[in-house]
């Protein structure tokens, strides 16, 4: 659950701004690597951006990414749950 959201998310930032969408990729790719957690990774990923914004200093769109993650944090509440639990399944890309 949450993927689609997610999908559009990354769409989202790819049109609003190329950096953000790889790096939100890469932040993805390297949490994915290290945990297999597919739920885990688009979190962490998604946190990424407004950690971004926030190191580059360039707060004018700070809120709205800020906003987005708590959205994307909300539809991801039941995985947080099983990950809490340890009963999230680990993902396999092949």
């Amino acid at each position: 659950k949450g993927g689609k959201g997610v999908a559009t998310y990354v769409g989202i930032l790819f049109v609003i701004n190329i950096y953000f969408g790889i790096i939100f990729s890469l932040c993805w790719l390297v949490i994915f690597g290290i945990t297999k957690f597919s739920s885990l990774s688009s979190l962490i990923a998604t946190l990424s951006i407004p950690v971004y914004l926030l190191i580059i200093s360039q707060f004018d769109q700070i809120i709205f990414f800020i906003i987005m993650f708590i959205l994307i944090f909300f539809t991801h509440r039941e995985n947080i749950k099983r990950l809490k639990n340890k009963e999230e399944t680990k993902t396999k890309i092949y």
